[in-house]
């Protein structure tokens, strides 16, 4: 898969804001009864492992970019000429997903799995070789993060 430093940097940007939303609002929420794990806990750790592997993958794209060319070498490289599709399909998923997360219809696995699945799909550009990988990863982090959060953590998840 080719790289793209720029588009490391401001995905993962994006990324640590959300992140640190996360951490706001997490850090309102009251402790849950089997602390240290619990309610406000489990999404601060894990918005802070994402942050701090975002700030990673920004570091390395930042030493790439000094290191290889300039800046405005890699911005024309790749903004121009390329088609905004995959990421408008990408951003309508994710729209999609969150809203029918939220009108609960469908439990958290089945739709993290077909999520994910259109999504690793979407980024393969929907190659026939890449479909048995995409369905075994999307139905291990689909199903596995609902049996995580309900079994083990303890977690209510939508449906």
């Amino acid at each position: 898969m080719e790289q793209r430093t720029i588009a490391e940097i401001g995905v993962c940007s994006l990324i640590i804001i959300i992140c640190a939303l996360i951490l706001w609002q997490a850090a309102k929420l009251p402790p849950g009864s089997f602390e240290p794990l619990g309610s406000a806990p489990v999404p601060q750790a894990t918005a802070g492992i994402v942050i701090g592997c975002c700030l990673i993958v920004m570091v390395k794209a930042i030493i790439k970019i000094r290191r290889h060319h300039s800046l405005a070498h890699h911005v024309r490289d790749e903004l121009i000429g390329r088609s905004p599709w995959n990421a408008i399909y990408i951003l309508g998923g994710t729209l999609a997903y969150v809203a029918l997360l939220q009108l609960g219809k469908l439990s958290f696995g089945v739709l993290t799995f077909a999520f994910l699945l259109l999504l690793i799909m979407t980024l393969n550009r929907f190659r026939r070789h890449s479909l048995l990988p995409a369905t075994i990863t999307a139905a291990l982090f689909g199903f596995g993060i609902e049996f995580l959060f309900t079994r083990v953590f303890v977690v209510d998840l939508p449906v």
